[in-house]
C-alpha cells in the first residue's frame, strides 16, 4: 500500500510538497539567500499560496490545508532557524 492509496492524492501531494519545500528552504538558508525570519515567513506563505492554486477545492477546506501546511513547515523549521542563527526583528 502506498501513501497516496492510504491518505489520498491531495494529502499525499501536500506531504510531498512539505518535504521537498523543507529541503529547498534549508538550502536557501545555508546559502544565505534567506536570512531574516520575516523573509522566510513571507516566502513560505507565498509558496504555499502558489502550491494550492492548482487545487480546485472548497475555500474552507483550502484554508484548513494552508493553515496545517504552514504550521507543519514552521514547526519543522524551528531547529533550522536556531542552527543557522536567523535574524529577527524586535
Amino acid at each position: 500500500m502506498t501513501v497516496s492509496e492510504y491518505c489520498g492524492n491531495i494529502e499525499s501531494s501536500i506531504l510531498h510538497f512539505i518535504f521537498s519545500f523543507m529541503e529547498d528552504i534549508r538550502e536557501k538558508i545555508a546559502q544565505r539567500k534567506l536570512f531574516y525570519k520575516e523573509q522566510i515567513v513571507r516566502y513560505v506563505k507565498k509558496q504555499i499560496d502558489l502550491f494550492f492554486k492548482a487545487f480546485n477545492i472548497k475555500s474552507a477546506l483550502l484554508c484548513t490545508y494552508k493553515y496545517d501546511t504552514y504550521n507543519t513547515i514552521m514547526f519543522k523549521l524551528k531547529s533550522v532557524l536556531k542552527e543557522h542563527n536567523i535574524f529577527k526583528c524586535i
